[in-house]
């Protein structure tokens, strides 16, 4: 044994790593070399290297074959050549989320660790849009409702609730910290948007159909003309319609107070919402007409009847606005009219809309209060628009650049008007479907069902988009990264004409501890602390060659007298998946079982499934432990598994063993009141309170050319190529422990680990690690195109981004090299060039001054950077950088596939939402790598992994006979470059142990090598089911990606195979926490009582009424409403 802390050497090597697992099939392999008898029994991995021989001569690249034995291609939908309905290409998938009650909010997660929420508002009405400030979500209780709400943005909880005694409350705008909305029956509320209270409130008449709009310190809104409206115009008779006597205005007030500016008559009721430019104002009103006003008194500059339909859209000296046609059958168009004088300046063609009727409020002045309209939104020289059945794209002149097709009725009105953000155009059906689509192609980024209709126009606010329903919902769905942000509002901003800009994303508290901690959920009360004392952490971790297994055992002391609920929380490692817990106080377990979603109930309604357990973000996992007995302890046990980083030659292990701060009871003379726990931190130099065990068991199948621990003293004990390395002190508190494991050499060589097949066939992996020393400068010449995306999907940050990247990339480049640059459309292309400072600088500038452009983007510079004659000796590596929506995938794959050749395709995907699909199948086909920026990540992290992959190759062109050794299901189907600081694993499966010869080609540094390895894969002996794991989540994410575009019953059938077999969360499965105590009472009440029918999850409608006395009855005199006092009331229903 020996104790030691830092310093150490490394080497490089090429590892063959075998593993095993349940699953997989294939004859058994027992070649063995030359005079060497074949052992009876194998229960270890060896290897033993025949022979190297490394070639003089620098040939050619050569494009790389699939594996024998290389995992089969799961069976894909194909894109059909016509993608005119959405679903044909990319079908809506069911949204998670779990139902809500009237007045109550449910969290989830979907897409991996994608954020969601539902919030039900207490009645089931027909909600408007959403308004987004500052964190919050605003909206009204529907045309029925006399309050007006606000949420959080990222949880979904309530914040407030507003009386509003007029009704019927409209879609709102924020200005200058004020919500402002007009109600249906006559009034104009101004509500301080942090607190709920009234700044103030005006009567403008009755009835109000549309909302107003707020600009430079003003409000501005149309009203019928009544004895209490402001201004002084005769008023007409009261009430709806057209006729009869009734008279319309348009009235300013000032924002700060709601004083009235002047007030100028209009012939009818404006229809959704005026729209600001300047010093003008623009508006469409429901008996079609168009005006502009003098934004200064009201004075009307122009007033057009062209029997429009929708509200005007500004752009530039244009007026976009769409009409109706009635003469043969109801159809709508696009009218462009000039700014300045309102003249017809064009139209655009015609499409069917049966639903269209007479006029806007023709169903009364609820249909007016909530009519939407076929409204165009013009960004960067295309015009957008969902009319009649379909979604279309045109440019300034009308030519049609795409469409596509949602529903085929059109009965009604079947679609919400766009928000068009960056790169996506996001709208919402009454099919219950949300979309966001390419503005380039066309092409769904995603879609969504909610299971409700969506009639309203989303917003979209920092990554996530919110969506109210035609039945009391409100959801907020993380959808891409914070980059997708601006549309706060109908329309944009509060001048509904645009993007909000300037505007910051709320502040992301992920309550991420410092280490496994555990949370009192409610409010301690006096005397009591604030959390659950750590006692004890016990770690155990078992590394088998690039896996790592650890098992935490965790103990709480518990200091209440109370029956109580807290919560479990720790800090996931970068690349670990949970896949075990155990919850144990008293005689009371909890255990973590998989099961299928769906199975047992969909929202644990079983007794004993007390919580379904979620990893809410990559680097949190929560876990609430509910009814904790009273001073009992509480014992947690996770366990995770995690692929370990590779850096410099070795394998890096991290432990989060930093200290959080420690609860302490009051001392004399201290009380520890509630809501203010008594915590102190600890110090550098502080013993720690609690005691922490940690040990390592490693097998990477060689020896450990060094083992360092910068922070800590351990010991380390060797056993031939195996160590256990184990805390010899106390764990400080003011570090991680981080393990180095150093393997390799200057020379090739194999090492095998192992798990025998045990009730089924093993798995293996190859593991092919950089060398180090003076060959690893033996590095292959390249050559490097570059290939950038300047569609107008890019403009922005996601351009940023993308030269950013492929900068660093391009700077990699060294003395030998050449490079060529091209824009994916090929308007720019330079030609092949040596890799001189001068040529990378001048590439650099050349990518850099390319601009986005508004025409139908091309594919001529990919397909001229495929087209270049093959070099002799370099490797090439074509670097496309994009958001992946460039076409069809059926299109881009016909292009791409035949011409690759030799040549490498690395994709870095940028923007909020990416195709991951298709760059996935083309950098696979390509045999490179695909990045993009993950949720929890910078865009520098992103760029370093993706540098990494095309930086310094210095193996080349492999492949892998498996010689008499019959291996199955092999990843990746190719193998990729081995580069200077990232290894390649490949692994597969096997059904029984055996001998065999592999024989490893490909070129280092350019030279041809041929290396001759002796394996022994074990048929019995020590199990390590974590490897299997691995294997199966390669699998498992091959199969999802095959799923991208359709979902397909057999493949969903294996995925959940695969993950209950080896406790994978996956889409289809989840984790539940089955409470032993609580199963044993199920299981009593069984015996005695009949079996009843599981209520249904939807709320029934007269549930509604307990929730709404509760919001009156949390109510102070000024309407607003006590958040606490409604949490009391809602529980006790």
């Amino acid at each position: 044994m020996t104790r030691r802390r830092g310093g150490g050497v490394y080497e490089a090597l090429i590892l063959v790593i075998s593993m095993g697992c349940a699953g997989g099939s294939g004859p058994r392999g027992h070649a063995s070399a030359p005079g060497e008898p074949t052992p009876s029994r194998i229960e270890e991995a060896r290897s033993r290297v025949l022979s190297l021989t490394i070639e003089e001569t620098i040939e050619a690249a050569e494009e790389v074959a699939l594996l024998r034995g290389a995992a089969e291609a799961a069976p894909e939908s194909q894109v059909p050549a016509d993608v005119l309905a959405l679903a044909s290409r990319l079908s809506p998938r069911a949204l998670p989320a779990p139902a809500a009650r009237p007045g109550m909010t449910e969290s989830f997660t979907f897409d991996g660790y994608r954020r969601g929420w539902l919030a039900r508002l207490p009645a089931a009405h027909a909600l408007l849009t959403p308004a987004y400030a500052d964190g919050k979500i605003y909206l009204g209780g529907g045309f029925s409702s006399s309050a007006f709400f606000a949420y959080d943005a990222r949880s979904g909880q309530p914040l407030w609730s507003v009386a509003a005694p007029a009704g019927g409350p409209s879609a709102a705008v924020i200005e200058d910290d004020k919500v402002v909305f007009n109600t249906e029956s006559c009034t104009i509320y101004a509500i301080d948007a942090h607190t709920g209270r009234r700044v103030w409130e005006r009567w403008l008449g009755d009835p109000l159909m549309s909302q107003p709009a707020v600009y430079d310190g003003m409000v501005y809104s149309g009203h019928v003309i009544d004895a209490r409206s402001p201004g002084r115009i005769r008023p007409g008779s009261t009430g709806w319609g057209a006729g009869g006597g009734r008279r319309y205005g348009f009235t300013a007030l000032r924002l700060r107070d709601g004083r009235p500016r002047w007030t100028r008559p209009i012939d009818a009721d404006v229809m959704n919402a005026p729209v600001v430019d300047g010093g003008s104002i623009y508006f469409s009103t429901m008996d079609g007409d168009v005006y502009r006003l003098d934004r200064r008194n009201g004075r009307v500059r122009w007033h057009e009847e062209v029997g429009a339909t929708s509200a005007p859209w500004l752009h530039e000296d244009e007026v976009h606005v769409t009409v109706g046609e009635r003469e043969e059958a109801s159809r709508e168009r696009t009218l462009v009219l000039g700014q300045r004088r309102g003249e017809v300046l064009r139209h655009f063609d015609a499409v069917d809309a049966p639903f269209l009727a007479a006029r806007a409020d023709a169903g009364g002045v609820r249909g007016g209060w909530s009519y939407e309209g076929s409204r165009p939104t013009v960004r960067a020289g295309r015009m957008y628009q969902t009319i009649g059945n379909e979604v279309q794209a045109r440019d300034m002149n009308g030519d049609l650049l795409w469409r596509r097709a949602y529903t085929e009725d059109a009965s009604t009105r079947p679609a919400s008007s766009p928000a068009v953000v960056g790169s996506q155009l996001i709208f919402g059906t009454r099919e219950g479907h949300l979309y966001g689509l390419d503005v380039d192609t066309g092409l769904t980024a995603w879609a969504w069902d909610v299971g409700e209709p969506i009639a309203a126009q989303p917003t979209v606010a920092h990554g996530w988009v919110y969506a109210s329903t035609t039945q009391g919902g409100v959801y907020g769905v993380e959808v891409a990264d914070p980059t997708l942000d601006g549309w706060h509002m109908w329309g944009g901003s509060a001048t509904h004409n645009g993007l909000t800009t300037g505007t910051t994303p709320p502040l992301e508290y992920t309550g991420r501890p410092s280490e496994g901690t555990m949370r009192l959920d409610d409010e301690p009360n006096l005397g009591e602390l604030g959390g659950f004392p750590i006692q004890s952490t016990d770690v155990h971790v078992s590394v088998t060659g690039f896996v790592a297994h650890v098992r935490v055992q965790q103990t709480f002391g518990n200091p209440y007298e109370r029956p109580v609920e807290g919560s479990y929380l720790f800090p996931v490692p970068e690349g670990a998946a949970v896949d075990g817990m155990e919850i144990r106080s008293g005689e009371r377990v909890v255990r973590a079982e998989i099961q299928p979603v769906g199975a047992r109930g969909d929202a644990g309604d079983s007794a004993n499934e007390r919580a379904v357990l979620v990893q809410e973000r990559p680097d949190v996992f929560r876990q609430t432990v509910r009814d904790i007995p009273p001073s009992d302890a509480v014992q947690i046990t996770l366990e995770y598994t995690q692929v370990l980083r590779y850096e410099d030659g070795a394998y890096h292990f991290a432990f989060p063993l930093r200290a959080g701060p420690r609860y302490r009871r009051a001392g004399a003379g201290e009380i520890n009141p509630p809501g203010t726990p008594l915590e102190e931190e600890l110090e550098a130099t502080d013993p720690r309170p609690d005691t922490v065990r940690l040990t390592v068991d490693a097998d990477l199948g060689a020896e450990l050319s060094d083992v360092e621990t910068p922070h800590h003293e351990v010991d380390v004990e060797r056993r031939g190529r195996r160590a256990r390395i184990s805390l010899a002190e106390q764990a400080r508190p003011d570090r991680d422990f981080a393990l180095r494991l150093a393997v390799g050499s200057e020379r090739p060589e194999v090492a095998v680990v192992a798990s025998p097949p045990e009730a089924g066939p093993g798995h293996f992996a190859l593991a092919l690690h950089p060398l180090s020393g003076p060959v690893a400068d033996a590095r292959a010449p390249r050559e490097m195109v570059v290939v950038l995306d300047t569609s107008p999907s890019m403009e922005g940050l996601p351009m940023e981004r993308a030269r950013a990247a492929l900068t660093r990339a391009l700077t990699t480049l060294q003395d030998g090299d050449t490079l060529r640059v091209l824009t994916l459309d090929g308007r720019v292309a330079t030609e092949v060039q040596p890799a001189t400072r001068a040529n990378v600088a001048t590439a650099i500038r050349t990518l850099s001054a390319a601009r986005t452009s508004p025409e139908l983007a091309s594919l001529d510079g990919l397909r001229a950077a495929l087209d270049m004659s093959a070099p002799t000796e370099r490797v090439r590596q074509l670097l496309l950088f994009t958001d992946g929506f460039i076409g069809s995938e059926r299109d881009v794959f016909a292009l791409v596939e035949p011409r690759l050749g030799a040549t490498r395709f690395y994709a870095f995907g940028v923007g909020a939402s990416v195709n991951r699909y298709l760059l996935t199948r083309l950098s696979e086909r390509g045999n490179g790598a695909f990045e993009q920026v993950r949720l929890d990540e910078t865009p520098e992290d992103a760029a370093t992994r993706f540098v990494a992959h095309v930086a310094r190759p210095q193996m080349t062109d492999l492949s892998i006979d498996w010689g008499e050794l019959a291996v199955s299901d092999v990843y990746p189907r190719r193998v990729p470059d081995v580069f200077a600081n990232r290894p390649v694993i490949v692994h597969g499966r096997f059904r029984e142990g055996g001998e065999g010869v592999i024989t490893i080609r490909g070129r280092l540094g350019g030279r041809r090598f041929v290396q001759r390895v002796e394996v022994a894969l074990p048929e019995a002996g020590e199990t390590h089911p974590e490897l299997g794991s691995m294997w199966a989540q390669t699998r498992i994410r091959d199969l999802m990606t095959a799923m991208t575009l359709q979902p397909s019953p057999p493949l969903e059938r294996q995925v959940t195979e695969l993950a209950l077999s080896h406790h994978i969360l996956t889409p289809y499965t989840r984790f539940v926490a089955v409470d032993s105590a609580a199963e044993r009472r199920e299981r009593a009440v069984r015996e005695v009582a009949p079996e009843e029918t599981s209520p249904s999850t939807r709320p029934e409608q007269d549930t509604s009424g307990p929730v709404l006395a509760c919001y009156e009855q949390a109510r102070d005199e000024e309407g607003v409403v006590d958040p606490e006092a409604l949490a009391d009331c809602l529980a006790a229903l």
